[in-house]
């Protein structure tokens, strides 16, 4: 059973390859799509990243699914790995270790998402710059609800602020709570 574990480990890990060769190739529109290697790595990748489009939504146009593709991959693998390695782990704390490792990692995107749009706010860049606005766009609904609770300051963004100090205060919390469970479990 641990061989199985292994192996799958290891298909995990190339498949995490290919969903970043994958995200390399849509960056370049010069690519040919027709290409029989392209469509082969498509094949491949695509399903899986079918899975996840349902479950988080682009950001001003930007499909994250692939990174969330990737962190569920290697959360699963990471426990495979631990399973395979004699590490004494049950089923149970494998599906909190695995939920704890992806809660942990849609935060931790979020937080810097944020903490680009706070840096970006101190260094006052053209508004209408597309990647400035990119940010903006990305970043405003995680912002949003503190700034309707906090007053907009014109030489600092306090509502990004304040995101980013929730972010990071959820990131320990998950932390520290599904540590627990993983240890009572």
């Amino acid at each position: 059973m641990r061989d199985i574990a292994g192996l799958i480990h290891t298909l995990i890990q190339i498949e995490v390859i290919l969903i970043i060769i994958r995200i390399v190739i849509s960056w370049v529109p010069s690519i040919d799509m027709g290409n029989p290697l392209v469509r082969a790595l498509c094949a491949v990748v695509d399903p899986v990243l079918r899975v996840f489009r349902p479950i988080l939504p682009s950001f001003s146009g930007i499909d994250v699914t692939p990174v969330l593709a990737i962190v569920v991959l290697q959360a699963v693998g990471g426990a495979l790995d631990a399973y395979a390695s004699s590490i004494a782990v049950n089923f149970g704390q494998l599906l909190v270790y695995i939920a704890e490792r992806v809660l942990l990692a849609v935060v931790l995107i979020m937080g810097v998402v944020v903490f680009i749009r706070l840096i970006l706010s101190f260094l006052r860049p053209d508004p209408w710059h597309p990647t400035v606005r990119l940010i903006r766009d990305m970043s405003r609904p995680l912002v949003e609800p503190f700034g309707r609770v906090l007053p907009r300051a014109r030489a600092v963004d306090v509502p990004a602020i304040a995101a980013l100090a929730w972010f990071i205060a959820l990131y320990w919390v998950i932390q520290a709570v599904l540590d627990r469970v993983i240890v009572r479990i």
